[in-house]
This record gives structure tokens, C-alpha cells and sequence, in this order.
């Protein structure tokens, strides 16, 4: 296996004491035959306790690392 699941990737951030999480791999094709808003979904749910600080900001979208997390959860 080459990728990890949401939930261990949330957990590889947490155990790797990240500042921040930016998932990728998950907002642009539907690769899958899951549906493609399902990772970032899965990873949010697992950090409902919002320990981890995570970005996910839209395809295209400037993103500075220094400024609070103000993204919407946009592909809802």
C-alpha cells in the first residue's frame, strides 16, 4: 500500500507534531470509487476535537501558513 488513510494521516501529523495539516490528494478528479470529498471528510471527523490545525484551502486559493485557518469547508 502506497497512501495512507485520512485517519492515519491525521495521526502521522499529530505524531510528528505538526503546526499544521494540508491534505492533498483529495479535492481536484474523482480517482476512486469512493466519493471524492470522502477523505477530507473522514479526516475531519477524526479531528472533531480539532487538536490538529488543518488547512484545506480551494484549488487555486493563496494559503499563508503565518494566518489563522479561515477556510470553509467549500466542497459542501
Amino acid at each position: 500500500m502506497i497512501h495512507m488513510l485520512p485517519e492515519e494521516t491525521l495521526q502521522a501529523s499529530k505524531d510528528l507534531k505538526a503546526k499544521a495539516l494540508l491534505p492533498v490528494h483529495w479535492g481536484k478528479f474523482s480517482l476512486s470509487s469512493h466519493p471524492w470529498t470522502e477523505p477530507v471528510e473522514r479526516l475531519l471527523i477524526a479531528n472533531a476535537d480539532e487538536a490538529q490545525l488543518v488547512f484545506t484551502p480551494q484549488i487555486g486559493e493563496v494559503l499563508e501558513l503565518s494566518s489563522e485557518n479561515k477556510t470553509v469547508k467549500w466542497w459542501r
